[in-house]
């Protein structure tokens, strides 16, 4: 059973300074009326401080281990990142449940009287019976949102647990933006045995970005795929695949992402991962609808280790953040599209 909610928040239950660092000062820049940030980051099984059952097996060992006062302390942490980064939308995928999400508007509520500071808008997505899911936080009115689910019976093995794609409408000062967040299977497993289960995932996006071409939309989240390891076209074009009633089809998509080993959003056994996207569709019309600007790693000291590692969330100490870094982008909208 799918499980999503959207929520306008009426009620700010915490209030507490935001202090900016200058650390973030270059995430700082002045935005046209035709444009909006947004941030994607994976927070890394974030679960809230009730034991429901539904968590993984180290966080329910024993309140000693996890509590709500871990919980706490662990959200305070991600809610002043959060506002150092002060994005117009913030994604982020290993949520447990909803509430979460109304705690860091609570906590984020110390901008209460600025409009352009509050995050008023959230929605939250997962399956029935998966531990984590999507949620986001958005500054822009949420319009509508839909859940696109997988149901595969055509391959030799079932199907695991999957998560859903979130498709979700935002209203924005130049016209409505629709945002498919996404995240996909791992590769535990083994990378080749679970590439399949990604490939039908992609063609769920791929599907639903192409049936809406005349729409402004692009995607983002924790694809659990590096940037190199999608298709490409003979000249260079990065492709996903879906199908038709009568064939597989080809989607051309744009990245920020560029041909640098030096960095990505994720570091695994010695080496940068570039696993976390935004994409847009390029589709062929006289003029973009979309583009993709200002993309950045974020690299906040207090989120990485010394050699700009990912400072991960231990939980034998509960210290660090997240084994992903969150990346951000600008996405601007073609100047004419709200008089379209």
């Amino acid at each position: 059973m799918k499980k999503y909610f959207f929520f306008r928040s009426l009620c700010w239950l915490t209030v507490f300074s935001t202090i900016l660092i200058l650390s973030c000062a270059n995430l700082k820049t002045k935005k046209a009326d035709n444009e909006i940030s947004v941030t994607n980051w994976n927070v890394q099984t974030f679960f809230d401080g009730n034991i429901d059952g539904k968590e993984y097996s180290e966080f329910r060992k024993s309140k000693e281990n996890w509590n709500e006062e871990f919980y706490e302390e662990r959200l305070k942490r991600l809610c002043k990142i959060i506002s150092e980064i002060d994005s117009d939308i913030f994604v982020m995928e290993e949520l447990e449940n909803e509430k979460i999400l109304y705690d860091i508007s609570n906590r984020l509520s110390g901008n209460v009287w600025f409009n352009d500071k509050r995050y008023d808008y959230a929605a939250f997505a997962n399956e029935k019976d998966n531990s984590i899911g999507c949620g986001i936080i958005s500054k822009h009115k949420i319009d509508e949102v839909k859940i696109h689910a997988l149901d595969i019976r055509t391959e030799s093995e079932k199907s695991p647990s999957m998560r859903s794609v979130m498709e979700v409408t935002l209203e924005t000062a130049s016209g409505p933006v629709t945002m498919y967040v996404n995240h996909w299977k791992s590769k535990s497993g083994g990378e080749e045995k679970t590439e399949k289960w990604r490939l039908w995932q992609e063609n769920v996006l791929a599907r639903e970005l192409s049936s809406c071409k005349e729409s402004v939309s692009f995607a983002c989240g924790d694809f659990n795929k590096d940037i190199s390891d999608f298709n490409y076209s003979e000249d260079g074009e990065l492709q996903f695949a879906y199908l038709t009633d009568t064939e597989c089809a080809r989607l051309k998509m744009s990245s920020p992402w560029k041909d640098d080993d030096n960095y990505g959003s994720y570091y695994f056994r010695g080496k940068w991962e570039k696993i976390d996207h935004f994409f847009s569709p390029t589709i062929d019309l006289p003029e973009p609808q979309i583009s993709l600007k200002e993309f950045q790693v974020v690299q906040i000291p207090e989120i990485t280790n010394q050699d700009g590692t990912p400072n991960r969330y231990e939980l034998f100490n509960h210290k660090g953040y997240s084994d992903h870094l969150p990346i951000t982008c600008k996405v601007v909208l073609k100047d004419d599209q709200k008089k379209s």
